[in-house]
């Protein structure tokens, strides 16, 4: 081969691998213009890698939206997220997002005028065909998130890193989450005494866990006897109800509430001060920071069990809470708090906002 041939094949052999190599680009540009994601329904769904607008309607998700890093892409959402005054500071855009859900529908015109290219959205509104027919006709990318566990929660957890692109994150939180669920389980096996009979108030004074229950399975971890979970409890919907009659029956040794003001109400009304653990001043606020810690539709429920295996067993598990709540939101918000803070926190009052209402669609 002479000179000159070598020469011009040289130039063929570059030109084709500049065209290759762009055509590895655009096709990696292009893919990387979308992420593909396995929700909790079992669904595989195209999200935007860099989302613009989201619309999360699903209470759980949204600390941890502005945890992986894009609170600020928030643009509708419902009551459960704008009422987190903590959460509002930590990524102030929050407070300006549009509550397009309050209990059961969601807007959808006020969701598509948003420019919204990806929607977070719950197991309860997935089920409903109603709502999932709407949410199929507005064309937008959605991503079911649900669970019935703690397990299951922290897959839901996963699904979220995976659709914001931060998996590192997710698995950096799921498994301090289940690195305190082992710690507060190997305390409480230590345990040789009576059960303490403890008696959860969701929310309301009267309302409580089932069997299986979410907040049952948290509670159960520290070796508390939950009374309520052998108890008949009437069903309104996803939610259960005893009466006061039949916690006087249970007669149980303490009481913690996760509704600010619900312990109050309990230790001054006239009704509850037959009850043993009331006289004696066993009914306690559970913390509230992001969420209502422990709640069913909480982040934070790693921080719940540890103040209550604190509170139960502070000689088995014995930590300052407050040096608690300080790391984590250093460590998973990169956000400062005040002693001061994190002591209102504990007593869970000025921590939520009023509820603000949903025009109808």
């Amino acid at each position: 081969m002479n000179k000159r041939n070598f020469l011009i094949l040289a130039l063929v052999f570059s030109f084709m691998v500049t065209m290759l190599s762009g055509c590895g680009t655009q096709v990696s540009e292009q893919a990387a213009d979308t992420i593909e994601v396995t929700d909790c329904a079992g669904r595989t769904v195209s999200v935007p890698a860099d989302p613009q607008s989201v619309s999360c309607v699903c209470p759980f998700s949204g600390a941890y939206i502005v945890m992986f890093g894009a609170g600020d892409t928030i643009t509708t959402t419902c009551n459960n997220i704008t009422r987190s005054l903590l959460l509002a500071s930590i990524c102030p855009s929050v407070a300006d997002a549009l509550v397009v859900k309050n209990s059961g529908s969601i807007n959808a015109e006020e969701i598509l005028e948003q420019d919204t290219d990806l929607l977070i959205v719950n197991g309860e509104l997935y089920a409903d065909p109603d709502e999932r027919q709407k949410m199929d006709s507005m064309g937008i990318p959605y991503v079911v998130i649900e669970f019935d566990d703690l397990e299951s929660q922290l897959g839901a957890i996963e699904v979220l890193g995976k659709a914001f692109g931060a998996d590192d994150k997710a698995a950096q939180y799921t498994a301090w989450c289940r690195s305190v669920y082992a710690d507060v389980a190997r305390a409480a096996e230590q345990y040789t005494g009576t059960p303490v009979r403890l008696y959860h108030a969701v929310n309301e004074a009267v309302r409580t866990d089932e069997k299986d229950g979410y907040c049952a399975q948290w509670i159960a971890l520290t070796g508390a006897e939950n009374v309520s979970v052998s108890g008949e409890l009437e069903q309104e919907g996803n939610k259960s109800y005893t009466t006061l009659e039949e916690i006087y029956n249970w007669d149980p040794d303490m009481i913690i509430c996760n509704e600010a003001g619900v312990d109050d109400y309990i230790l001054t009304d006239d009704k509850w001060q037959g009850l043993r653990c009331v006289r004696e001043g066993e009914v306690y606020q559970i913390p509230v920071g992001v969420s209502r810690m422990g709640h069913p539709t909480s982040s934070e429920t790693p921080l719940a069990l540890m103040w209550l295996m604190n509170l139960l067993h502070p000689d088995l598990y014995p930590i300052d809470f407050s040096e608690e709540l300080i790391s984590y939101y250093d460590t998973f918000y990169d956000y400062p708090i005040s002693e001061e803070l994190a002591e209102a926190m504990m007593e869970g009052d000025e921590m939520r906002a009023a509820k603000v209402s949903v025009a109808a669609e």
